[in-house]
């Protein structure tokens, strides 16, 4: 039996400030191996001040993936500009398709900003790289096999720091960005704006990963099982000395490919 193409893990915590309330955690993921190898992964943060961001964020990664695995089918395809092109019209599509689901779901008092939620995702191949996609906040780093080098599409907020930009909004086509991810990246972390919280350095040029974070986190999963790691993200996730930096909720997505 051949060795699956990537190794996964994934986990979501709610943050304090929903927990005191009682609230359910509002970010959402999707992950995903097509037949053909494909990695498709999608986060999502629900609004905090949106009544449904929770269900936008559902509905968003469910229709994105969807979308996604119909362009690339079940067989592996081969690494084209042609293959890019279809990838980032399915992420339109499906972003349509979940702007129709809410708009279809609407109570009678509600609008569509009632389900705000911003969007990280990536397709990907083993050893031939991908994109990424991307409404708001929160990130998506990919990281050589070599370990010098990194890749990342990062937050994009509004006119201050606290604003950031949803699927919801009307004009989202402006704000959905596409970045290359080349060849000889293997492993990939999606993240929401919780997580940058912690994982994100701010510098003079911008803000870049905090390897310190993701280097042990990587090379912990890349030894266990998936039930065991993902039990032990999330206990990273939720842990004191995260919960000190932020009382957001937190989700974060890993994926390697086989070596």
């Amino acid at each position: 039996m051949s060795a699956a193409p990537w190794r996964v893990a994934a986990a979501s915590v709610t943050g304090a400030y929903h927990a005191f309330r009682g609230d359910a955690c509002q970010d959402r993921y999707r992950l995903e191996v097509t037949a053909g190898g494909v990695l498709i992964a999608t986060v999502s943060d629900g609004a905090g001040s949106a009544r449904f961001g929770g269900e936008g964020a559902a509905m968003v990664c469910e229709h994105v993936t969807s979308a996604l695995k119909r362009a690339i089918g079940r067989v592996r395809p081969r690494p084209s500009r042609t293959l890019l092109l279809k990838c980032c019209r399915a992420v339109r599509s499906g972003i349509e398709a979940a702007r129709a689901q809410a708009l279809a779901d609407l109570p009678p008092d509600a609008g569509l900003y009632d389900y705000h939620a911003t969007l990280v995702g990536a397709v990907v191949m083993p050893g031939s790289g991908g994109v990424f996609f991307h409404i708001g906040d929160g990130a998506a780093l990919a990281v050589a096999a070599d370990k010098g080098r990194w890749v990342m599409s990062e937050p994009s907020n509004g006119e201050y720091s606290y604003e950031t930009y949803f699927f919801t909004e009307g004009d989202w086509r402006r704000n959905l960005r596409f970045k290359l991810v080349e060849p000889g990246f293997d492993t990939i972390f999606l993240m929401s704006d919780g997580v940058t919280d912690v994982g994100l350095k701010n510098h003079s040029s911008g803000p870049e990963p905090y390897m310190p974070f993701f280097e042990p986190i990587g090379r912990f999963l890349a030894g266990a099982g998936r039930e065991e790691g993902e039990k032990a993200l999330s206990a990273t996730l939720d842990s004191e000395a995260v919960r000190e930096k932020t009382n957001d909720d937190k989700t974060l997505v890993w994926a390697q490919a086989a070596r």
